[in-house]
């Protein structure tokens, strides 16, 4: 039976190793804490590397702020990773996000976000948005999004982008049975100016409860960027599995 720290150490692996570097929508869905009140803070600090053959340092710093309560959902949320292998830097990626929600009733809530994102080395110096919108759950485990937003992206190597997109989504968690749960989510943004101009983001997964503290989540992702940056493709997908353990 694998050890409780070779358990820690192949999770903190995956999750260093899984970095999506096209994608434009970030799955905010998975931040969300809907069920969590009062005030939390969150520090992730992390470090690996290699050395001989190949030389290697990756580290990343990762802060959240939560403050709900009956009404109200507010949450913030920055980090930043940096990556280098052989005096190079493979990445450097900067993101914050700061959301407040607004319950209006059990069905309709209203919130306001704004986001901002750096990734020189995917092209993109600067990503600037700011929105609002509606948030609807019909059932309970359904979560449907209409909204708007404002874009600034300052490209390297080509013209900065302001544009208004919409800004919809749908995220459904299916319990299968009291060990399984199948989880997806879905955004799409079109420019509200030019249609053909879209992004899209879905994400599915199935998160399989081994024990109390010890479960596993198999996932695929595909990111879609009808306009993407210099030398990458329209389309780009990944999987994989994680595996997480609570104490």
């Amino acid at each position: 039976m694998l050890k409780v720290r070779n358990i820690l150490l192949l999770y903190f692996l995956l999750i260093f190793s899984n970095q999506i570097l096209f994608a434009q929508i970030v799955n905010m869905e998975s931040a969300r804490k809907e069920n969590l009140s009062g005030f939390h803070f969150q520090v992730n600090l992390g470090l690996n590397g290699s050395s001989g053959t190949v030389d290697r340092t990756n580290y990343s710093v990762e802060t959240r702020i939560d403050y709900n309560s009956d009404n109200w959902q507010r949450f913030g949320v920055f980090s930043y990773k940096r990556e280098e292998k052989d005096n190079s830097i493979t990445s450097n990626n900067t993101f914050f996000h700061l959301r407040a929600v607004r319950k209006v009733n059990s069905l309709l809530s209203l919130e306001v976000f704004t986001q901002l994102s750096e990734k020189p080395l995917q092209k993109i110096k600067r990503r600037e948005l700011f929105g609002a919108g509606v948030r609807l759950s019909p059932y309970k485990s359904i979560r449907l999004g209409l909204g708007l937003f404002n874009e600034n992206e300052e490209r390297i190597l080509s013209d900065t982008r302001k544009t208004t997109r919409l800004n919809t989504y749908i995220t459904n968690d299916f319990k299968i049975s009291d060990t399984a749960t199948f989880e997806s989510t879905l955004y799409v943004q079109p420019d509200i100016d030019d249609f053909s101009e879209l992004r899209s983001f879905f994400v599915t997964g199935l998160r399989l409860k081994i024990s109390d503290k010890f479960s596993s989540i198999i996932s695929y992702e595909n990111t879609y960027d009808s306009s993407p940056p210099p030398n990458t493709d329209k389309s780009n997908s990944f999987y994989g599995i994680k595996f997480s353990f609570e104490y």
